[in-house]
């Protein structure tokens, strides 16, 4: 799998946010592709895009741990312990990391007002060619996931809206930094619902980018992934 990977210009591993053998997956992925000689580069969910700076202040060291932390605490509600040794591998062997998602404004705008409320100003702020499109696979899945969110349910167009508009967002992130960097191998670490087949890689793909997908199981969790949703599922053995 890990010399697959290595082969690729960007590599998707996917996790349910607080799930700690998932973070240990992608570190580990990380470190393999690192020791491979690949010049890597990390992408996350967790940073929206305007908070880059944050993001290259602290992997040039120009940042305190508490302050870093303090500044991840803001955006992000799942326990920093999770992320800490990614975050710190990528700051002491300089590994760019890259900002993913939409501002969360902007999400919340369309999940409650819906598409048509993006005016010239939010769509300024979001990459060029950005939309709130999904396959309908993916938007079946969404109904699922849907559930989970405490959300009326007139509002589930709506909310796939949103959700397009953030795998867009974020594949137009990961496409311009590939064409900026084409040297680099980025990874991508984002909830399954994002790396799956049916959402990011669906951009991508358009692209012409290459790419694998590494998705962890968990029993009895998005039992309804295809297949095809992944290149790799891991499972963990005790």
């Amino acid at each position: 799998m890990t010399t697959d990977l290595g082969q690729v210009q960007v590599v998707l591993i996917g996790e349910f946010h607080d799930q700690r053998d998932h973070h240990r997956l992608q570190l580990e992925l990380i470190k393999e592709l690192h020791r491979q000689g690949k010049k890597l580069a990390i992408a996350l969910e967790m940073f929206d895009l305007e908070k880059q700076h944050i993001l290259d202040d602290w992997v040039r060291g120009e940042t305190p741990l508490k302050e870093f932390v303090a500044r991840y605490q803001q955006g992000w509600s799942v326990n920093w312990a999770e992320y800490d040794s990614i975050m710190l591998f990528a700051r002491n062997n300089r590994i760019p990391l890259v900002a993913l998602d939409a501002p969360p404004d902007i999400v919340k705008l369309v999940t409650y007002k819906g598409a048509g409320a993006l005016g010239y100003d939010s769509l300024l702020r979001l990459p060029e060619n950005t939309t709130t499109e999904m396959l309908p696979s993916y938007r079946k899945f969404m109904s699922t996931v849907f559930r989970t969110h405490d959300i009326p349910d007139f509002m589930f167009d709506n909310f796939c809206a949103a959700q397009g508009l953030r795998n867009s967002a974020m594949s137009e992130r990961i496409a311009g930094f590939v064409r900026e960097n084409p040297q680099k191998t980025v990874v991508v670490i984002a909830g399954v619902g994002h790396v799956m087949r049916r959402a990011i890689p669906s951009f991508i793909s358009k692209k012409g980018i290459s790419h694998k997908i590494v998705i962890p199981k968990v029993d009895g969790l998005y039992e309804e992934l295809e297949g095809d949703d992944m290149d790799y599922f891991v499972s963990f053995v005790e």
